[in-house]
């Protein structure tokens, strides 16, 4: 939920992200990866294994459109090898390349696309109602009634907020978009919690945030940190900076010995609704603060069949008991 920071110069590959982004800063590059993609997105860019038909340099400068052949070779030459392959039959998109093109991809569509109506699904907070909403590609679920989940650091009302590619909307309802954003916040946060961005699968770090006067009640969120809860992961990528910030509660969820503790009690965290989720969190969910060394400790389930973990200062686990 916090802002983005500004990217480390981290090295991929023998190219900066600035270089990165001034080698694709060109249409004619642009169109050349364009029309690679196009050549072969029905069937061969689908990473089942690594072929792919390649198109020789002069068909690749036709279909581009550009006259000029050294012109054309120069522009070529700048995207190889990072964005384009060149093999003994021709080009083809490299790996990055093809994660170029598919981001074109997500982005495309009508991006004043509005999404209204309420969802099935009442606040876990104040029972109040759900509004969907969607803007500058973030899907955000909101409750009308009372300040949500995230205090200061999202908008008033947030319980869920995210990131959602445009063409992921088309034919499905607030509540198929709510179940949709659930599951892709989850399957994110199993890897983020197992220290691998899903983003760039480079390495993530957790910090850990604790509120030190907490004092909040059901149905009541504490005056100081204006949430429920008394501590707060955040798990950021250093390379992409993709982050999520989430109570403990639920970043515990994503752990493999979680996950199997509720599946056998008939939970499957990482397809909740809504309603189950935070049900599960308010009733079979405590966390306390420990001073030394500092940390969390964490325990799930009812009485006479509990797991506990303890967590770091930066979100490791440091023990298991059950």
């Amino acid at each position: 939920m916090d802002d983005v920071q500004s990217a480390p110069r981290t090295e991929l590959h023998g190219v900066s992200p600035e270089e990165a982004f001034a080698i694709l800063g060109d249409e004619t590059r642009l169109n050349i990866v364009r029309t690679l993609w196009r050549a072969g997105a029905l069937h061969e860019y689908d990473d089942i294994d690594d072929s792919a038909s390649a198109l020789s340099f002069s068909e690749l400068r036709r279909r581009v459109n550009v006259g000029d052949n050294g012109r054309f070779n120069y522009h070529l030459s700048k995207l190889v090898p990072h964005f384009v392959r060149k093999t003994d039959d021709g080009y083809r998109l490299s790996g990055g390349g093809k994660r170029i093109a598919r981001a074109v991809v997500t982005v495309a569509g009508e991006h004043g696309t509005e999404i209204t109506g309420a969802v099935n699904s009442d606040c876990p907070v104040c029972g109040g109602a759900i509004e969907a909403t969607y803007e500058d590609q973030w899907l955000r679920f909101s409750c009308t009634e009372c300040a949500g989940l995230f205090g200061d650091v999202a908008p008033k009302g947030t319980l869920l907020n995210a990131p959602f590619p445009t063409p992921g909307l088309a034919n499905r309802t607030p509540d198929d978009l709510l179940a949709t954003e659930l599951y892709r916040c989850m399957s994110d946060l199993t890897h983020m919690v197992q220290g691998v961005c899903p983003e760039c699968a480079s390495a993530v770090r957790g910090t850990l945030s604790v509120c030190e006067t907490h004092d909040a009640t059901p149905g009541r969120s504490c005056p100081a940190c204006a949430t429920p809860f008394v501590a707060w992961g955040e798990l950021r990528c250093e390379t992409c900076r993709f982050a999520k910030r989430l109570p403990i509660e639920l970043c515990v969820m994503g752990l493999a010995p979680v996950i199997g503790f509720l599946y056998a009690q008939g939970t499957n965290v990482l397809a909740p609704s809504l309603d189950d989720l935070f049900d599960l969190v308010q009733s079979q969910v405590v966390t306390t603060v420990t001073e030394t060394p500092r940390g969390v400790r964490t325990t799930i389930g009812t009485e006479g069949d509990t797991l506990t973990l303890t967590l770091d200062e930066h979100l490791s686990v440091v023990e298991i008991s059950q």
